[in-house]
């Protein structure tokens, strides 16, 4: 459909995103999982490959150089087990983890040289009292919401696992790390102490659980821009919270201008829901790109 493998003097990469725990039906529309298996057909007919997310932000930091060609990132928020993990559900079958889905062949009808192998990073809520009452309250309480996966994908090369912060501040929880128990919102995580709770003590946990770095790339929770984070704790305390780029939505492309601290993606759902909306947001990175 594109030409594969134009380069481009200034790049633009759509990084994607998708929630695992978004399946309640099976169509495109109702399933993410089914949307991931659509959209790297749509991916690669369109002439793009799927690259690794940290190679886009050496790009942006100016480590290295761009990747060549037409380029995607795949990023998973909030680091359900069904990220990793098969399920099986009476009401959907076989629901197929993402990182099945990124391992299957992809079959198109236009076959290209070059198809990498996919890889994708799993933002995940790190608090364990955090993941078990989410567990509970929102999805259907059967413990899918663990760490017990994060080592085997960190390690097998299809996942990295990174920072979604310590609790998500999710409105179910009883208690949240931010001083004032404002929830539901991550716009109040303003001050070094709660910054520090929710961003370093998430990186803590992860790479014990891992027993090595993470991919060190943090996800704003809600998507939003918090402009304590992203002007002064996220580039200030890099030593402490080991973050290389942080990431948040905003369904904009990722460019060498791009701010490494409030880096965008285009969210599954609400930026594009139907295969012909994703050709279109390939289309714009070309088309801006040239």
């Amino acid at each position: 459909m594109f030409n594969a493998w134009k380069r481009q003097a200034n790049p633009r990469i759509p990084i994607l995103t998708y929630h695992s725990l978004n399946a309640p039906g099976l169509t495109y529309g109702t399933n993410d999982h089914i949307a991931l298996a659509e959209d790297l057909k749509v991916i690669r007919s369109c002439g793009f490959r799927v690259v690794p997310v940290h190679k886009i932000v050496d790009a942006v930091i100016g480590s290295a150089l761009p990747p060549a060609g037409n380029c995607v990132g795949i990023t998973f928020d909030d680091g359900v087990d069904f990220d990793y993990l098969d399920v099986v559900r009476p009401e959907l079958g076989l629901l197929k983890s993402f990182a099945r889905v990124l391992r299957e062949p992809v079959r198109c009808a236009r076959q290209w040289t070059y198809w990498p192998r996919p890889t994708a990073v799993s933002f995940v809520i790190a608090s364990p009292a955090a993941r078990r009452t989410l567990d509970r309250t929102c999805i259907a309480g059967l413990g899918e919401w663990t760490d017990s996966w994060w080592r085997a994908a960190h390690e097998g090369g299809v996942l990295q696992i990174a920072n979604h912060s310590w609790d998500h501040t999710h409105s179910s929880l009883d208690t949240v790390a931010q001083r004032d128990q404002i929830k539901g919102t991550f716009m109040d995580i303003d001050t070094w102490g709660d910054a520090d709770r929710q961003i370093r003590q998430a990186e803590d946990y992860i790479e014990g659980t891992l027993g090595r770095p993470s991919a060190r790339l943090f996800a704003v929770p809600y998507g939003c821009s918090v402009e304590y984070l992203h002007r002064e704790y996220l580039p200030d305390f890099v030593s402490q919270h080991r973050q290389r780029a942080c990431f948040e939505t905003g369904g904009e492309y990722v460019t060498l201008q791009s701010n490494r601290w409030r880096l965008p993606r285009f969210t599954f759902g609400e930026h594009w829901k139907a295969p012909e909306d994703l050709v279109r947001i390939l289309a714009g990175a070309i088309s801006a790109a040239t």
